[in-house]
């Protein structure tokens, strides 16, 4: 019985799916300013603590992941920051779509009118149509 309720619980357990992600993200961004060279015991202590949490996730040991998940991300984000404060700059940023002109809508011209009446076979609203 005990067995029963000690594997139910990485059942019910919430997977730290999304910190896990977050925290991919941010140790890439990190990775992507040059936080290796610029400010690598914040990025090293980053990477430490993502294995840690991937180890514990592959345990299911999920509150113990999340916990580490975040503190990874955190230590990302900072070596992030610090690395930037030091001079790294991005490789390569990210497009606007609004600056690629075939994105942009095209203009539309206003109707052609005809006296108020745009076709003049086409009765106006009110009136009896032709015969």
């Amino acid at each position: 019985m005990l067995s029963v309720l000690l594997c139910s619980c990485s059942i019910t357990a919430v997977r730290p799916s999304q910190e896990m992600s977050n925290m991919d993200v941010a140790i890439k961004a990190a990775k992507e300013v040059g936080a290796d060279n610029l400010a690598p015991e914040l990025y090293r202590f980053a990477l430490e603590r993502g294995q840690d949490a991937r180890k514990e996730y592959r345990f299911k040991n999920f509150s113990r992941a999340k916990e580490l998940a975040d503190q990874a991300r955190i230590f990302a984000e900072k070596a992030e920051f610090e690395s930037i404060r030091n001079g790294g700059k991005r490789e390569a940023l990210p497009q606007d779509p609004l600056s690629d002109p075939s994105y942009a809508p095209e203009p539309v011209a206003p109707p052609a009118s005809d006296n108020g009446n745009m076709n003049p076979s086409a009765p106006t609203p009110g009136s009896a149509p032709h015969k």
